[in-house]
């Protein structure tokens, strides 16, 4: 009998724990690059945020920051840092007016707009194109390779009491990945 239970259970269990292993979890298309006027423009997006989607639909205010970082390849030693650009976006929706609000900021000019419709929204939040990241003619002819790091965070952190402010963590969602090696520079 306790066979029997157990052949039937231990498939239930299994299928069950396939299905959580394999939630969709947010993950970043790109980062694309080119090089156009020898300038480094990369282009991302974010996909499969529907938890983050939820979050926001339900009037919860956040911030999306999008950072490119581009590195150089040393054998041997840690790589190094050449040039990053950080990009942040916020989003709120207003349940009175019933639109979205949002703004990004690239670090020298903020941009602020309102959505009606929330695929328009999505679009334009989640998705970041033509960042002129480096000039290639400042570079040393070497291999390179783009780290993209988006995070996710609230506007309004809830009002916590004293010590206990340090155990709430500040970001809600970090996603990092990495381009493979390019060469920039003169031809090998």
């Amino acid at each position: 009998m306790i066979k029997k239970i157990f052949l039937f259970f231990l498939p239930c269990v299994i299928l069950l724990s396939l299905s959580i292993a394999t939630a969709i979890q947010p993950h970043i298309f790109g980062p694309y690059m080119k090089i156009v006027d020898k300038n480094i423009i990369v282009d991302m997006s974010l996909a499969n945020v529907s938890e983050l989607e939820a979050v926001i639909n339900s009037g919860v205010g956040k911030e999306i920051i999008f950072t490119v970082e581009l590195l150089r390849v040393w054998p041997f030693w840690p790589d190094e840092f050449v040039a990053s650009k950080k990009i942040k976006k916020a989003i709120k929706y207003d349940n009175l007016r019933g639109q979205y609000e949002a703004s990004s900021f690239d670090g020298f000019s903020k941009t602020e707009r309102q959505f009606k419709d929330y695929y328009n929204v999505r679009n334009w939040i989640f998705t970041e194109n033509g960042i002129i990241l480096a000039n290639i003619r400042e570079l040393e002819s070497d291999n390179y390779y783009l780290r993209i790091i988006v995070e996710s965070k609230s506007l309004k952190q809830l009002p916590v009491i004293g010590l206990l402010m340090h155990l709430v963590p500040e970001v809600d969602m970090t996603i990092v990945k990495e381009s493979s090696d390019f060469y920039i520079g003169d031809d090998k």
